[in-house]
């Protein structure tokens, strides 16, 4: 089976270099490398005839949607790979979805895209309030292995397609920067092509560093995901999307109360012994990355919280 990596490049970054070194590695051998850009790149592409260039000659930015839509002429693919420039491929990638495919019932899957090695405490912080169950409730399976299923909304960073699916579904057809894998997925879902999720198709996608940065990205999910309840309700309007705004808005003030509720010489000492307690619950063993996860989770769901509820207003999402 042959497949077609398609990568969306913003910029031309070292980690998007790591990413197509990760693709040239993998174990299979029927596969090609679509690196797209909107211009060309400013450093040329390995000399590698499975690795080839697509410049969609745009005058301003394109989304991730309109990159893959632009490259799909140009693959030539039994199924595309989609992955983003900022994740690294497992060297069994191909494999995995070679052997998913077998089964002519399945047109989609998609896996985790777990922490890379070597990120520094920063990232792995925004790493653990991902890959906790109380950072990502019951998506966490989308960054920490879980057991396979059967969804209907997945991310981009680690979705692989069937070429004919994604033909059928009319592409990705958005100019979304941020949630364009739910328009896509749904489109998907409602020709009965839904997303079979396995544990053992990894990528290693790079985590952006706490606070600012993972703040601004998980505020973009948030409001996206308030703007998709009225655009995309059917996988949208879900009370575990609520959520979070609902922790967002009633968290502080459940807790301001426990505390002045009890006897002043204890109100410090309860707040240290539970900001301790959900130390103990981050993910890793790093005392940094502890130290940071509370502080972390309780940003994470503030921006996504209040984002989520400016999107819930937002008419028309911009490019």
């Amino acid at each position: 089976m042959r497949f077609s990596i398609l990568i969306p490049v913003h910029r031309d970054t070292p980690v998007f270099r790591r990413c197509l070194a990760a693709c040239l590695m993998l174990e299979h051998d029927d596969f090609e490398v679509l690196a797209v850009s909107d211009r060309p790149l400013e450093r040329p592409l390995p000399g590698d005839p499975r690795v080839r260039a697509v410049v969609t000659g745009a005058p301003a930015d394109t989304s991730p949607a309109e990159k893959r839509d632009a490259a799909l002429d140009h693959a030539t693919g039994d199924a595309i790979a989609y992955l983003d420039d900022d994740a690294e491929p497992a060297p069994d990638w191909l494999a995995v979805a070679e052997r998913a495919f077998a089964d002519p019932a399945v047109n989609a899957i998609g896996g985790p895209g777990v922490t890379p090695p070597g990120q520094g405490w920063r990232e792995r912080t925004g790493g653990a309030v991902y890959e906790s169950p109380l950072g990502s409730g019951p998506l966490r399976y989308r960054f920490a292995p879980a057991g396979p299923r059967v969804v209907d909304d997945y991310p981009a960073y680690n979705l692989i397609v069937r070429t004919d699916a994604v033909r059928r579904a009319g592409g990705w057809a958005s100019t979304f920067y941020g949630g364009e894998d739910t328009r896509f997925c749904e489109a998907l879902a409602a020709r009965g092509d839904r997303v079979h999720y396995l544990p053992d198709l990894v990528v290693h996608h790079h985590r952006r560093p706490v606070f600012r940065a993972h703040m601004r990205q998980i505020g973009n999910v948030g409001r996206h995901r308030g703007h998709f309840v009225r655009a995309y309700p059917a996988t949208s309007r879900r009370p575990m999307y609520f959520a979070p705004m609902v922790a967002a808005l009633a968290g502080p003030l459940a807790a301001l109360w426990a505390l002045w509720r009890l006897p002043r010489a204890l109100r410090l000492p309860a707040a240290i012994a539970g900001y301790g307690a959900l130390a103990r619950m981050a993910p890793g063993s790093d005392p940094r990355v502890r130290a940071a996860f509370p502080a972390a989770l309780a940003a994470h769901h503030l921006a996504y919280g209040l984002s989520f509820l400016r999107g819930l207003f937002t008419r028309e999402m911009d490019r």
